[in-house]
């Protein structure tokens, strides 16, 4: 019965340990709803200081996935601007500052609606689940305009 009770004891220990190393990072939850060739709408869980905070997080990863990654399923697949994020917000830093720091990507964003309670997780943060929907047309043209990308079929 004691040896039982020294292996549930280092059993716990273990798994006690194991989970205090494991670090977990934010991840950039961005999934399709609809959309077509001029619009995109998607759900995003965004994490920030308070809801509204939270709110803008998640409208902003929303952009983070069109520009670098692409949204599977959508009318949009490929990146807008490039795969490397670092070398991209490099290349053009003004361009993504005042995009980001200024918040200058609200005027792309057609509506934007909290689908869930904001929620306290670890580290006193809010989350929260937003319905985010993008005016694509309008976010391209800005992008040609300031010399992002590059126009269509030049």
């Amino acid at each position: 019965m004691q040896h039982l009770m020294k292996l549930f004891v280092v059993g716990v220990s273990v798994l006690m340990l194991a989970n205090s190393c494991r670090t977990i990072y934010p991840s950039a939850e961005v999934n399709y709803l609809s959309g077509d060739e001029q619009t995109v709408t998607v759900r995003a869980v965004g994490i920030g200081n308070g809801e509204e905070k939270a709110i803008i997080n998640a409208e902003q990863k929303v952009f983070d996935v069109l520009f670098f990654r692409g949204l599977p399923e959508s009318k949009q697949k490929l990146p807008m601007t490039g795969n490397n994020e670092n070398e991209e917000k490099a290349k053009h830093k003004n361009y993504f500052d005042n995009f980001y720091d200024g918040k200058r990507h609200k005027t792309f964003v057609m509506s934007s609606i909290p689908v869930s309670k904001s929620t306290l997780i670890k580290g006193g943060q809010k989350q929260i689940a937003v319905d985010v929907k993008v005016n694509l047309s309008a976010l391209r043209r800005d992008l040609e305009t300031f010399g992002v990308i590059r126009k269509f079929g030049f």
